[in-house]
């Protein structure tokens, strides 16, 4: 076991420290869905983009699953708003999702993102991906957004109306299908 003397009278071990806050987390996660039960009964969220706002479509006979949103992550928002607009973003994909759910299910995802920024020079390694892939996970197309089960990768490109395309395909079908999503840009 790793430990760290903190003072001549306390020691930690960082490795038992880390499993608690990991099920700290993963209850506290758990706890947020129990409670927002709206999503998990299919009904919208009260905090969420009004429902037409999201285009949610299957393309190659339910090969791909396609979400546009007329918006893009934000990188600037901070504090009490950012959760707010974190929440907002999960709650939009998964309320959108679970429109389709019956009609599809991942066990390993690749989750393509395209952002269609306003300003040439922006810095899309610092866009906020994990409100999309909490949306997918939450679902419930996919078991659980590990790295067994949940892949991702994104790109970008200069548009004077931002939006956000999520596509959604089974890993193993990334050669074949990833090319048709990369074709269209």
């Amino acid at each position: 076991m790793e430990k760290e003397i903190i003072s001549d009278k306390v020691s930690l071990d960082f490795n038992h420290l880390l499993l608690c806050y990991n099920a700290i987390e993963k209850a506290r996660m758990e706890l947020y869905w129990a409670v927002n039960n709206s999503i998990k009964a299919g009904l919208k969220p009260s905090n969420v983009l009004p429902a037409d706002d999201v285009k949610v479509e299957l393309l190659d006979n339910n090969e791909i699953v396609k979400l546009t949103v007329p918006d893009r992550p934000s990188k600037y928002v901070t504090g009490s708003a950012r959760t707010a607009v974190k929440e907002r973003w999960i709650n939009n994909i998964a309320y959108s999702l679970n429109t389709i759910k019956n009609k599809i299910f991942f066990d390993h995802i690749f989750v393509f993102i395209k952002f269609y920024l306003p300003s040439e020079y922006s810095d899309v390694d610092n866009v906020d991906i994990k409100p999309i892939i909490d949306g997918v996970k939450y679902a419930g197309i996919v078991p659980d957004d590990n790295y067994k089960h949940i892949s991702f990768g994104f790109n970008a490109q200069y548009s004077k109306n931002p939006k956000t395309e999520i596509y959604l395909l089974e890993y193993k079908k990334i050669p074949e299908k990833l090319l048709k999503i990369l074709q269209e840009l």
